[in-house]
């Protein structure tokens, strides 16, 4: 369980990071750091618990040395990023950024099985982008009780990138749901025409909380940033991000544990 939940957390922290990009100046200095810490101190939990169960050099041979020294590399990063302010580093912030999101990009695409990388790395990188999506949206929807005067479009453009999102992470399962495209997933494609197996529940509960649930709200979610009613539109993003997580676990444990990158 500590790979699942390494994984997890990366996934979500390299998300979360990689949002920033749309959220205006205006915002205000704390809401990047906090986001940026969040990156931070999640990464740090989800690398401390592999060492712990595994051992240092254990930890290696279970996820890759690619991987971990590429989260590693994301985990400083995020660091300097968030402390860059603090030492008066106004202009490599942008470029810290962008070496934090593609460090964890590499270390997502690093901890891919060789035998199926294109899919498992595909099912991995919308993963993180749903997650990262849906935190960020639900934060930033928070930041206007903070901040009065930032402007809706900063809400809306993160709304936009849920929905690209959860598209995306919707092919993606479906291509694999479709049929066993490669080798090996064909308890995927029995599950998927009705045949329970052993993990089919939660093939069938990853289906229902991290994809049909997310879905419906969606159109909840735009009518209200479209109304400026941000508050409720935060409300309905709680239960996003809820159901999100809930799915995106139960996705990495299917990964991890039956080889399925759903």
């Amino acid at each position: 369980m500590s790979t699942v939940f390494f994984l997890f957390l990366l996934h979500l922290s390299l998300g979360l990071l990689a949002a920033l990009p749309l959220v205006p100046a205006r915002a205000g200095a704390r809401f990047f750091k906090f986001c940026s810490g969040s990156s931070a101190v999640m990464t740090a939990l989800g690398l401390a618990l592999l060492a712990r169960r595994h051992g240092p050099a254990a930890a290696a041979a279970a996820v890759g040395e690619g991987t971990i020294a590429a989260a590693a590399a994301f985990l400083l990063l995020t660091v300097l990023y968030n402390r860059a302010e603090h030492f008066g580093w106004r202009r490599p912030r942008g470029a810290l950024l962008g070496g934090a999101v593609a460090a964890g990009v590499a270390a997502v695409v690093l901890g891919a099985p060789a035998e199926r990388s294109g899919m498992v790395a595909a099912a991995d990188l919308t993963s993180a982008l749903l997650l990262g999506a849906a935190a960020a949206a639900m934060i930033l929807g928070h930041w206007y009780l903070v901040v009065l005067d930032l402007p809706i479009a900063a809400l809306r453009r993160l709304t936009l990138l849920l929905i690209a999102a959860l598209a995306l992470r919707s092919l993606v399962v479906g291509l694999v749901l479709a049929g066993p495209v490669e080798a090996g997933l064909a308890e995927a494609g029995r599950v998927a025409a009705g045949l329970w197996s052993a993990d089919g529940v939660f093939i069938w509960m990853r289906l229902l909380f991290g994809i049909a649930g997310p879905l419906s709200l969606l159109w909840f979610v735009w009518k209200t940033v479209e109304i400026r009613s941000t508050q409720s539109a935060t409300g309905i993003l709680y239960v996003q991000l809820f159901l999100v997580l809930s799915g995106e676990l139960l996705a990495t444990y299917l990964r991890v544990a039956a080889g399925l990158p759903l």
